[in-house]
Formats: C-alpha cells, sequence, structure tokens
C-alpha cells in the first residue's frame, strides 16, 4: 500500500527528471527561456550560449525531481547568465557534455533583443543593477537568494534594487511589478 502525502505518493514524489523531462520543458517554454536569457545577456549570441549551458546543466542533473524540472531550469537558465555575464571570457562551471544539445533544443532564427522591447527600459542599467532587478522582480527571487546566485552581499544587491527602483519607474507603472519590487 502506497502512502499519498499532498495528492501524491511517494513513489511520485521522488521520481526523478531525466534528459526528457528537460527537452519537453525545453520546447514548451522555449519562448520564456530566450526572453529570460537575453534580457539578463542583452546579447543573442549570449543568450544562446546561456540556454545551450543551461541545457547541458539540466540533463546531466541527476537528482532533480520531476516537480522542480520548470525552476531548476530557470535557475540553470540564470546561473549561466550570471556566469557569461560576469566572465565574459565564458561560464566555468558548464557541463560540457558532447553532444548535449544534439538539436534536442529549438532555437528561434531571429533571437534578438528587439523581442523584449517591451521591457527596453531596463537595457540602460548598470550590469549588476539589471541582474537583480530581472532576477527579484521578473522571476521572483527573494533578495537574499539573488545575492547568493550573484556572489554578492546582500547589502550589494538591496542597493542595486534601490537604484533600479528610481530608475525603472516606468516599468513598475506599467506593470504589476510594483508590489515586488517595494523594499520590505
Amino acid at each position: 500500500m502506497s502512502v499519498r502525502r499532498f495528492g501524491k505518493s511517494a513513489n511520485e514524489r521522488y521520481e526523478y527528471a531525466g534528459r526528457k523531462d528537460f527537452v519537453s520543458l525545453f520546447e514548451r517554454e522555449r519562448v520564456s527561456l530566450q526572453r529570460l536569457a537575453l534580457l539578463l545577456t542583452l546579447n543573442p549570441q549570449s543568450a544562446r550560449r546561456c540556454l545551450i549551458g543551461a541545457f547541458r546543466d539540466c540533463i546531466a542533473s541527476s537528482s532533480v525531481s520531476k516537480e522542480w524540472v520548470p525552476s531548476w531550469t530557470r535557475r540553470m537558465v540564470i546561473r549561466n547568465a550570471i556566469s557569461l555575464v560576469m566572465s565574459p571570457e565564458g561560464p566555468s562551471f558548464i557541463n560540457t557534455i558532447e553532444e548535449a544539445d544534439n538539436g534536442s533544443i529549438a532555437f528561434f532564427p531571429d533571437d534578438s533583443v528587439g523581442a523584449i522591447a517591451a521591457a527596453e527600459s531596463i537595457f540602460d542599467l548598470p550590469e549588476f543593477d539589471r541582474l537583480v532587478f530581472v532576477i527579484c522582480v521578473f522571476e521572483r527571487y527573494s533578495m537574499h537568494d539573488c545575492a547568493l546566485l550573484l556572489g554578492r552581499s546582500l547589502r550589494d544587491t538591496i542597493e542595486a534594487q534601490q537604484r533600479v527602483g528610481n530608475q525603472v519607474g516606468t516599468i513598475c507603472e506599467l506593470s504589476d511589478v510594483a508590489p515586488r519590487f517595494a523594499v520590505r
């Protein structure tokens, strides 16, 4: 007899994601993941490298619960983007499994920053401030998690949030992100 908690049996809760789960997610969420990578990197080539690195990291992960595939994937995109932006020579933690993407993930032929024109107000932000804004506001990470991902102090992250809050008032006025971005 299988014990059920939170609507799932113990066996269902502990199923780990495999390559096909990540391929499926990358296909379903392609546009969203591309936008995230572009917002973080502001460079179509870097965004593509970011997504390929994230895909490689995801399929190399052996202990990701199927329930966490969407969150884990977005986190890998963020990690790869941070590595590319903060260290232009390339990420040091990308798993380099040969043929990891092997055509398994498709990209739109027009991977351009123009695809995210709605957020163009943030294009002129300093790099660190933009990363904080995208991670905290669009991805809804806590300030603490954002600071950990960026390898910076919580104080630096809060200061960046405050600077961005002053510079990006139009984004907050035009969307529902203002309440999430308010300093708590």
